[in-house]
């Protein structure tokens, strides 16, 4: 199954492998952006993703000005499979207090609703590819 989430409303998005990737959201039939770019979102939009999604979803706690090309390319790669966040501690300091963020860059990765795994640097590409694809399958059923 293929997730999305969509920047327009916010709904978790899925499709069947075999059917291709949805071209509108379900619920506000927007287009839906399903090249897995990184979304920016706010404290609320946080936890309903972590929350309904199906698919793992990661999240990038740090300054919106602050690059992450490694986390870019994961999320590229792993569009369909992995949802990934952004979140600016500083203008969302609530979702940074609720997550126990103290330094950033700080990755944490939900699945199932559940913080699975936590670093708080900023690994290079085949460092996060491996550290994301360990943390979610020791924590699969």
């Amino acid at each position: 199954m293929a997730v999305y989430r969509c920047a327009g409303c916010g709904a978790v998005n899925r499709s069947q492998p075999d059917s291709g990737p949805p071209q509108a959201c379900y619920r506000c039939r927007r287009p839906l952006d399903t090249s897995g770019r990184p979304q920016a979102v706010d404290a609320a939009a946080l936890v309903t993703t972590i929350r309904c999604s199906p698919a793992p979803v990661l999240v990038d706690f740090a300054a919106r000005d602050l690059a992450a090309p490694a986390l870019d390319g994961l999320a590229a790669a792993r569009a369909g499979e992995l949802v990934v966040l952004r979140v600016d501690p500083g203008e969302e300091p609530a979702a940074a207090q609720a997550y126990a963020i103290r330094f950033t860059p700080t990755l944490v990765l939900f699945q199932g609703g559940s913080e699975v795994a936590r670093r708080c640097d900023a690994p290079g590409p085949i460092d996060m590819h491996a550290w994301v694809e360990q943390a979610s399958s020791a924590r699969a059923p």
